[in-house]
């Protein structure tokens, strides 16, 4: 959900008018957090229409009925939200933008699903910032917007969103990046759903599985009573000794570089999860999660991958240094040739932070190449940042982004990887797009 300030009192009469109608939750999805909303939001919302099932998206490049774009945001979403009210729509997915729910709320207890991505994971500097504030109480509003009998995932790897398990009256699903989680074993130990990656495998409890079946009255358009919960013979998915299923293997999904970025495995975990809890067929989840990957132009800068003549160029549009360490930490595990990054100089960013993004960058073996003019001053932050490093890679500018383009790709080699982040990640795509046609 995007808007401007002059929209609010628009946003809010949409929710007034239209969501507060209903007794019982309206069958719709929220989703929010700092990193990783977007992604989450379209793999559900791929894994309904997969299924054939009649379902709207609002996310930040727009609305969407049944895979069709249409015309504006608060019109076309209110016309959604009364057709699910009256059976018209199975489902309806919602990314929600911390500033806007802080701003404006959400009417308690509507929504039948909600998941809460991230909100700094373990970095303490992010906790401080204003955008994280805002993000915390939006954070508590969607999780309060949550029906009592409906389901709450939230991410048990980011200690500021554990918090609300306990604060929040639904059914609470934990996902985790590992098996051992703290927050995450606990859960599994009293019987609580949960879903958690292992040796490469997403795997879901039963309590997570049976979920479904206690969702059927708020979801009742997406089950029928000769379709299972589970679209396969359990025993085939189930870990050896176990009664966990397996999901998918998140090494054979392409948006994760071969399982390389913690992140994206994060972004489908927290989908599956959704799509559980509706009562989704696991061979649904475990198709999409195989086959998906962020189209460039609705989910521009949330880790695209092109290939750009013969090149793997990934293009995305963190913008500070907690972004970037899952990123680069993911880039490092994959392991290319080099890798050659091209970047504007974070304006936004206080100096500490600017320093601290050329130290992060400095860990890529390769070359960075800066696309903007910047400051002496800040260049020199940026690049004791960079020579921070044991084996720093080559610091470069260009004075605008189309030479920086043309200079890396006269430079790349069979096996480099190319890094791109943008603060306009259409106009960038566009440009590589046509660089790769010429």
């Amino acid at each position: 959900m995007t808007a401007d300030r002059n929209d609010l009192t628009t946003v809010e009469r949409t929710f007034a008018l239209d969501v507060t109608r209903a007794v019982d939750p309206l069958p719709l999805v929220a989703v929010t957090g700092t990193r990783g909303k977007s992604t989450t939001a379209w793999l559900l919302y791929r894994m309904l229409r997969a299924r054939s099932l009649a379902s709207a998206l609002w996310s930040s490049s727009g609305v969407y009925v049944n895979d069709q774009r249409l015309p504006g945001e608060l019109q076309p979403w209110s016309i959604v939200v009364r057709a699910l009210a009256a059976g018209e729509l199975d489902l309806a997915v919602q990314e929600l933008e911390a500033p806007v729910v802080a701003s404006v709320g959400l009417p308690e207890g509507r929504y039948a699903l909600g998941a809460i991505t991230t909100l700094c994971g373990n970095d303490e500097a992010c906790l401080l910032t204003p955008e994280s504030r805002h993000a915390r109480r939006a954070h508590e509003i969607v999780a309060r917007a949550v029906h009592r009998d409906g389901v709450l995932v939230l991410n048990a790897d980011d200690p500021a969103v554990l918090g609300l398990a306990d604060r929040s009256r639904s059914h609470v699903v934990f996902v985790a990046l590992h098996p051992d989680n703290p927050a995450l074993r606990r859960f599994r130990d009293r019987g609580l759903p949960a879903l958690w990656c292992q040796d490469g495998l997403i795997i879901a409890n039963q309590a997570l599985v049976r979920l479904a079946t206690s969702m059927r009255r708020l979801t009742v358009a997406l089950r029928t009573p000769n379709e299972p919960s589970l679209g396969l013979d359990e025993a085939a998915r189930r870990p050896a000794e176990s009664e966990d299923v397996v999901i998918t293997d998140v090494r054979d999904a392409p948006c994760t570089l071969g399982g390389a970025l913690t992140f994206q495995i994060q972004n489908i975990m927290c989908a599956s999860a959704l799509a559980l809890a509706l009562g989704l067929p696991i061979t649904t989840i475990d198709a999409v999660a195989r086959t998906f990957l962020p189209d460039a132009q609705t989910l521009p800068g949330s880790c695209n991958i092109l290939s750009v003549r013969g090149h793997d160029v990934l293009i995305d549009g963190a913008r500070y240094p907690w972004a970037l360490r899952s990123l680069i930490r993911g880039i490092r595990h994959r392991s290319p040739r080099r890798t050659l990054v091209l970047t504007h100089a974070f304006p936004w960013l206080q100096d500490g932070e600017v320093q601290e993004v050329g130290r992060l960058l400095g860990r890529l073996n390769g070359l960075i190449v800066l696309t903007e003019p910047i400051d002496d001053e800040r260049y020199r932050l940026f690049q004791d940042g960079v020579v921070h490093n044991p084996y720093p890679p080559i610091l470069v500018t260009q004075p605008d982004f189309e030479q920086a383009l043309h200079y890396v790709f006269s430079l790349a080699q069979a096996g480099d990887l190319c890094l791109v982040l943008t603060a306009e990640p259409l106009r960038t795509i566009a440009l590589l797009e046509r660089l790769a046609s010429d």
